[in-house]
């Protein structure tokens, strides 16, 4: 972590730029931080700052509230930039010559991320990685990390044959006329592997995420809600060590939840005493259905091009029920993965019924496929949606070939959620896409593919939102959804200094200057965490 260049109690007065306060404020030119939190804006500000301020001259740069990514696997993705980057593979073959330039040693398994069957036009095959390892075993997790690709030696580890029968709510990929595993694992499958798969060591996950902690502070984040089962161990250990330096509100995994209810957890409650400045217990994770890359989202009707596959629901009506109903009786929220329209719509038939315990509400992560029949519905439920769009950039063109053009009207519908009153909270799901939030808001104003326009044309421009709603659903939004608004996600006399400095002002530059913006200087809590320009 870079090292801090002040005390959170010296006064800071930054001044002569545009500060985006939010929360109905109107842009102001100096803002004043003493103690951690915002002392005043505006006149105020600079009548009120001791001679003895730091100042920071802005020079016509912009500053908003610190931005929080709302969806994270931050332990996954601090690991990934330590293993083999299959993204830019444009095949399978290209994706094993990298597998073969990794030589690891006696034993050890080869680990990578980010290869993408639908940029490929089908699942890869083990066969492709025998030839490049046949002796050391390989685990390769999709783009979407809802698939795994394994060798044949992974395969025989794992104890995956032709005799291994499906489990419930998930698929072991199989050749049609031999019956024989192919390598690749969906969903449920994958548990048996990342079984085998031998942990890294505390202190190699603690060094990778102190990494990863800083390159978040570099693009202006400041929190995140993380997803992932083990991050609350995870976070633990950096609170303890006096490392944390992001506001996290951590979800717990649906496996645990006996244990967690055992422990004492509680939606909202700290992680440790007195730790509410840092870590605080989320909602239960729990999973209704798979992914579209993998074509594992579960639909209302069949897939395009299938007389009567639907995707994957890994979790009955009946299961869900019992969880969200155990789960908000011992005070626990419930945080449910839910990407196709036949998810989401049983999603929200259950956390309908069942109210949330007061201290969080209940959420919908990712609800990627939410049909116009369910608009006023989930806006009128109280539930939060927990949406990424960065996701649209890479999937315009498989929903198109997925879902069909039609059933995409429902995609990412930004815009009819919020305008009907639901709480919208961004995020990234990194590292199945990049944390960088410049992305997501270039997304969620311009509906185009990563190299431009589908089809010569915005992809549902209804669906697209203004710059001040983008930014607030990076800020406003996932302040609401933890439930701490009245500290975080503007920058109000009384609220939190967790702010970011931009070498332009987000809200009225163009969609691709916005892609562009550099971040200039991060503060947590008054504390400057990143700087570099100002």
């Amino acid at each position: 972590m870079p090292q801090s260049q002040n005390s959170p109690e010296d006064q800071v007065l930054l001044r002569n730029g545009r500060i985006h306060p939010l929360g109905g404020h109107r842009p102001v030119g100096a803002l004043l931080l003493r103690g951690g939190s915002v002392a005043a804006l505006g006149e105020d500000a600079v009548a009120l700052a001791s001679p003895t301020a730091l100042v920071v001259d802005l020079a016509g740069a912009a500053v908003t509230p610190g931005l929080v990514d709302a969806h994270a696997h931050p332990t996954a993705w601090a690991l990934s930039r330590r293993r083999v980057d299959l993204r830019d593979a444009p095949s399978p073959e290209a994706a094993a010559r990298l597998i073969g330039a990794t030589l690891p040693s006696l034993g050890e398994w080869i680990v990578g991320q980010g290869w993408d069957s639908h940029r490929w036009g089908a699942f890869p095959t083990h066969e492709i990685l025998d030839r490049v390892s046949p002796a050391a075993p390989v685990l390769l997790e999709s783009h979407d990390l809802h698939a795994l690709w394994l060798n044949g030696e992974a395969l025989r580890r794992c104890g995956i044959d032709r005799h291994t029968p499906d489990p419930d709510g998930g698929r072991i990929v199989r050749d049609p006329a031999t019956g024989e595993p192919t390598g690749v694992l969906l969903e449920e499958a994958r548990r048996p592997a990342f079984a085998r798969l031998p942990a890294p060591g505390p202190e190699e996950v603690l060094s990778a995420l102190l990494d990863a902690q800083a390159s978040a502070h570099e693009l202006g984040i400041t929190g995140l809600h993380s997803v992932e089962p083990t991050g609350l161990a995870e976070m633990s250990a950096l609170l303890d060590r006096d490392l944390l330096r992001l506001r996290v509100l951590q979800h717990l995994p649906l496996a645990g939840l006996e244990d967690s209810i055992a422990a004492g957890w509680r939606s909202g409650s700290p992680a440790r005493p007195g730790s509410d400045e840092w870590l605080r217990i989320g909602g239960i994770k729990m999973f209704l259905d798979g992914a579209l890359g993998s074509r594992t989202a579960w639909l209302r009707e069949p897939y395009s091009g299938s007389d009567d596959y639907r995707g994957i629901q890994t979790l009955s009506r009946e299961d869900f029920r019992g969880a969200v109903a155990r789960a908000a009786g011992a005070g626990l929220a419930s945080a449910v993965h839910a990407i196709g329209d036949a998810a989401v719509e049983l999603a929200l038939d259950v956390l309908e019924e069942i109210p949330p315990p007061s201290a969080l509400p209940h959420r919908i992560e990712h609800l990627q496929l939410c049909p116009p029949d369910l608009w006023d519905r989930a806006a009128a439920s109280g539930i939060v949606a927990s949406m990424q769009p960065v996701h649209l950039l890479s999937d315009i063109p498989a929903a198109e070939e997925h879902w069909g053009r039609p059933r995409c009207r429902g995609a990412y519908a930004f815009a009819p959620l919020l305008r009907r009153g639901m709480t919208l909270a961004f995020g990234s799901d990194v590292p199945v896409e990049t944390i960088d939030p410049r992305p997501g808001l270039f997304a969620a104003l311009r509906r185009e593919t990563w190299t431009g326009a589908w089809q010569g044309e915005e992809w549902y421009p209804e669906q697209a939102l203004t710059a001040a709603e983008a930014l607030s659903c990076y800020a406003e939004g996932p302040a609401a959804a933890s439930r701490d608004a009245h500290r975080r996600g503007s920058l109000r006399p009384g609220r939190d200094a967790d702010l970011v400095v931009w070498d332009r002002d987000p809200l009225q530059a163009p969609p691709e200057e916005v892609r562009e913006m550099r971040c200039l200087l991060t503060m947590v809590g008054g504390e400057i965490v990143h700087r570099d320009g100002v």
